[in-house]
């Protein structure tokens, strides 16, 4: 599948949620290290791993991972191996009140 044609699909996934404003207050981080949800045979946390990347969420969140060849600006090629998520819903801040909003991680 084209790096096109994933994007695509992710923009869909966001434009069929209820997308909230950012009103500026930050989320909590899931606690820990950083994690990454996949399989474990690819030293991946597991499927079930939180993909939000914010601690106490309750939302949608899409998650793609994307592998490919790449030239760096020195122009020597490279793999590039990364993973981008999309995510809306509620979410509870530092100071315990509650809020809304769309966040994407590229």
């Amino acid at each position: 599948m084209s790096v096109s044609r994933i994007l695509s699909i992710l923009v869909l996934l966001a434009a069929a949620t209820a997308a909230y404003a950012f009103d500026g207050v930050m989320p909590v981080p899931v606690p820990g290290t950083i994690f990454a949800p996949g399989p474990r045979a690819l030293q991946l946390q597991g499927p079930k791993a939180n993909p939000s990347s914010i601690g106490d969420f309750s939302g949608t969140v899409a998650l793609v991972y994307l592998k490919g060849r790449a030239t760096g600006g020195d122009g020597h090629p490279f793999l590039m191996v990364d993973d981008m998520r999309i995510m809306t819903g509620t979410y509870r801040a530092a100071d315990g009140s509650e809020h809304q909003g769309s966040f994407a991680f590229v």
